[in-house]
């Protein structure tokens, strides 16, 4: 099985192997795992350099499969130049709405977007743990947030009869971290045995850096 990774507020939280553990750094993610390791990380990766509304082809697609009900838990991935912005109405006024969701994620979207390029995208690739856990659900949206204790025993329970392990919390995370980092390196896993679904499906599209812009599970 693939390594997971999501953000949280100690840093990362890394799921492989059946054990949990906080990195401080992005590269210290990459670091603290074995170099043939596939790792499913849930945050934008590739770039566009210019506002576009709903984000990238990907964030568009990912969204229409969750449907109304889910699909607000894909958030529009930044333009590269707004990496730089600290707060809503500095984003507004350089031409980069965008929610507060939004603005929260930009310092990670930076650490990750500073240290990959196409060769680490090789086995470093952006999932949604939302688009796992409906795989997992047999394509069947799933009925609470996963900040209700009710979504969370929701997805635990869907990990479990699939027989993915939870490991224990590390502390400075949540436990919707500790799910959806599971949920990643399930991801990771199905993307090692060629199996993934991703979107787009006809085709990747490249950013100006020649990263691709996809999201898989």
């Amino acid at each position: 099985m693939g390594a997971g990774v999501d953000g949280c507020r100690g840093g990362w939280i890394v799921v492989h192997e059946g054990r949990a553990w906080l990195a401080t750094t992005f590269p210290e993610v990459v670091a603290s795992l074995p170099d043939d390791t596939m790792i499913g990380i849930d945050i934008p990766i590739g770039l566009l350099d210019e506002h576009v509304p709903g984000g990238r082809v990907c964030d568009r697609e990912a969204r229409r499969l969750l449907g109304p009900g889910r699909g607000s838990s894909v958030f529009s991935a930044p333009p590269r130049p707004a990496l730089t912005v600290r707060s809503l109405p500095e984003a507004q006024a350089a031409g980069f709405p965008m929610t507060l969701q939004s603005l929260n994620i930009l310092a990670k979207v930076a650490e990750v977007d500073t240290a990959i390029d196409p060769a680490l995208q090789q086995r470093v690739h952006e999932v949604h743990p939302e688009l796992a856990f409906v795989a997992l659900a047999g394509g069947i949206p799933l009925h609470h947030s996963k900040r209700r204790a009710a979504g969370r025993a929701e997805r635990r329970d869907l990990l479990d009869r699939h027989g993915i392990p939870v490991p224990v919390l590390p502390r400075g995370a949540a436990v919707d971290d500790l799910l959806d980092a599971c949920a990643a390196g399930w991801s990771a896993g199905r993307i090692e045995r060629h199996v993934a679904e991703r979107v787009p499906d006809d085709g990747a599209r490249f950013d100006e850096r020649g990263l691709r812009m996809e999201i898989c599970w």
